[in-house]
């Protein structure tokens, strides 16, 4: 499918503008034609531009574009309504694009998957199976539900981690403004073959520092700039989830942390009426863990094969013995979704007590290496001023 932008007036002489996908310009041109409208102007263009939306604007958007499909509007009509009251830039993007899309043809649920940036990856099988039952309100308000849970969840993490973060700030601040400021104005006390090594070294060190301090920020700035990228992309939240997976004392966090990702995705899709199968391979599609996905992509074969979700789960290892119980339990008493809610539940008491218990152990370690470093530092220049001043004496 190519991608067309036109302006085309309407009978009454107004003018419109969007974008349609059609195999050919012969077959936009029809579908304007088709809307009696006259083509004012019709080119094939590239749509790579893609916006995001906060997840907060999103769930907003989302419930308000529910009500007004409960009320008994027509998609298209909820849509146009949404994007001439958004005051938010990004939200008028988006829906106008999915305006565009749905006035040309193409299903509500397909315009949001050509949004992957604007929206999660699983919203496009909710709101397909919504259209195929005619419910579209509620599966809207499922997805902003499941949106605002997950924001929650991230929310708490990122409060969790933002006093830690301000922690390690400061020490590298303090080091570099003793580097760049306090040290070098010891260098005119102690010549260079001083009998005080550390004093020396650490001069050195400063010195080595202010020579090439353009060097060394500039580097520190690409650094940082490599790093949001791949946060941006996701690489590195994933390298960061599976480094935290092999230490001992964060094994268990990562480990709710997986679980609770995926028992709260399989429990809305499922209360969906989505397919085990289907909700199983929508769910992979988000999950990080390199070895998790193998495995999971092993779960969804042995499913089609005929095993049951709580075997297949079983034989690949990939959750504790508890969750297993739960999903086959679940699965016996038909209630499939109401057994991922519990474990959703309980893995997220998990995760934020786990949550805490590692910041009560990180926040003491980074006070205390902060200590010793700059502790260090302070006990290096001092021992050398006091030898400076024996000698002296």
């Amino acid at each position: 499918m190519k991608q067309f932008r036109y302006i085309a007036r309407k009978k009454d002489g107004s003018l419109v503008d969007g974008w349609m996908n059609e195999a050919s310009e012969e077959e936009a041109r029809k579908n304007l034609s088709r809307r009696q409208l006259n083509i004012v102007l019709l080119k094939q263009e590239d749509r790579s531009v893609t916006y995001k939306i906060s997840r907060e604007s999103l769930m907003t958007t989302l419930r308000e574009l529910a009500t007004l499909r409960s009320s008994g509007m027509a998609i298209d009509a909820c849509l146009f309504l949404l994007t001439d009251t958004s005051d938010d830039k990004n939200v008028y993007r988006v829906f106008k694009r999915l305006y565009d899309d749905v006035s040309s043809g193409m299903s509500f649920s397909d315009a949001v998957a050509a949004q992957p940036d604007a929206f999660p990856f699983y919203v496009s099988s909710m709101l397909r199976l919504g259209e195929a039952n005619g419910n579209m309100s509620e599966a809207l308000l499922s997805v902003a539900e499941r949106i605002e849970r997950e924001e929650n969840l991230v929310s708490e993490v990122k409060s969790a981690l933002t006093y830690p973060a301000f922690l390690i700030f400061i020490c590298v601040a303090v080091v570099f403004f003793l580097f760049s400021y306090v040290i070098p104005n010891f260098e005119s006390m102690v010549s260079d073959d001083s009998q005080q090594g550390a004093l020396v070294r650490l001069l050195g060190w400063a010195r080595f520092f202010n020579e090439n301090a353009t060097f060394i920020y500039g580097l520190l700035i690409v650094a940082v700039g490599v790093l949001f990228h791949l946060y941006r992309q996701g690489v590195l939240q994933s390298q960061l989830m599976s480094l935290m997976a092999r230490l001992p004392f964060l094994k268990d966090l990562v480990s709710s942390w997986h679980i609770v990702n995926f028992s709260s995705s399989m429990q809305k899709l499922l209360e969906s009426k989505v397919e085990i199968t289907e909700a199983v391979e929508i769910t992979l599609s988000n999950v990080s863990d390199s070895n998790m996905s193998r495995k999971l992509n092993r779960v969804v074969g042995m499913i089609k094969e005929g095993h049951t979700l709580g075997g297949a789960l079983e034989q690949q290892n990939i959750f504790p013995p508890m969750v297993i119980r739960l999903v086959k339990s679940g699965e016996a008493g038909a209630s499939l979704p109401k057994s991922f809610k519990e474990i959703n539940n309980l893995y997220e008491r998990r995760l934020t007590r786990g949550i805490k218990r590692a910041l009560s152990i990180l926040e003491p370690a980074i006070i205390m290496i902060m200590g010793l470093l700059v502790g260090s530092i302070m006990v290096v220049l001092i021992s050398g001023i006091i030898s400076v001043n024996d000698i002296g004496w």
